[in-house]
């Protein structure tokens, strides 16, 4: 009896956080805390977000990895661009990377970040299929 009302405590646990039952708190960018600050991220990636662009690229030079993957995966789906940024390079080689990203911002901040549409890649026409009867 003891292992069933256990197992149901801890599938009960596993419920409450696995479905957002728990909260932590809002999503914010601001945040110091990568549980608040990782899904304000995602959130700012999937509305294409350019207002948390250079909250973004402060983001990239976090000591936290996760928060440095996060932040480039979102720079990327907003803009397009990476600019050599790899999270898990070296230090040396994150702010190099930074740089251009801070470069990159210093002069698309006055234009609005009117970004390019990304380049769709082109396919072969497809023939048409004939409808008449043989």
């Amino acid at each position: 009896m003891r292992v069933t009302q256990y197992t149901v405590l801890v599938a009960a646990g596993l419920l409450l956080t696995g479905c957002g039952l728990l909260s932590l708190g809002r999503p914010d960018l601001a945040s110091d805390d990568p549980a608040l600050k990782i899904p304000a991220m995602k959130l700012a990636a999937h509305q294409d977000d350019k207002k948390a662009i250079s909250t973004l690229i402060k983001a990239l030079s976090s000591q936290d990895s996760a928060i440095r993957f996060y932040a480039i995966y979102a720079l990327h789906k907003i803009t397009g661009h990476r600019f050599g940024f790899i999270y898990y390079a070296s230090h040396v080689r994150r702010n190099v990377a930074t740089a251009r990203w801070k470069r990159w911002f210093a002069t698309h901040r006055s234009r609005g970040f009117h970004l390019p549409a990304p380049k769709l890649r082109h396919t072969a026409a497809v023939p048409a299929i004939s409808g008449g009867a043989s």
